[in-house]
């Protein structure tokens, strides 16, 4: 996979993958960045975000479950020292629907934590990454 980094001047970064999606990403205030965009850090939580999204979604679907809602909250925490990587990381499932149980969102969050988000995995070599899950 081929994937670039632009600098568009100030503190602005673009990238972009191989099929021409861009996001753009500028570090926090502190550093010079305006705060009108994510920093590569936000970028990181959101990308955990997304991909066990990605497995909860696609194992309720297995499991014949028929989402309404489906939402991550994620709370952060970052060491005070550079690097200043995630050391904790929550994640707050939250589900409903037709067929959504408690059993089965639980199982669902189980797996893709313990065996199928790749983002996860990486992550969890440095931060401490637990959840919770809400059905409603």
């Amino acid at each position: 996979m081929a994937l670039k980094v632009k600098w568009e001047g100030g503190m602005k970064f673009v990238g972009e993958n191989e099929r021409g999606n861009k996001v753009t990403m500028e570090p926090g205030p502190r550093y010079g960045g305006s705060g009108e965009n994510p920093t590569p850090m936000d970028l990181v939580a959101m990308a955990l975000g997304g991909c066990t999204s990605i497995d909860v979604i696609l194992i309720m679907q297995k499991m014949r479950a028929t989402l309404t809602r489906f939402e991550i909250e994620i709370e952060t925490k970052r060491r005070q020292e550079p690097p200043e990587y995630y050391d904790e990381i929550n994640l707050t499932y939250i589900l409903s629907g037709s067929g959504v149980t408690q059993e089965n969102a639980n199982r669902a969050v189980q797996l893709s934590n313990e065996k199928y988000c790749s983002v996860g995995a990486m992550l969890r070599e440095k931060a401490k990454i637990t959840y919770a899950v809400r059905v409603e």
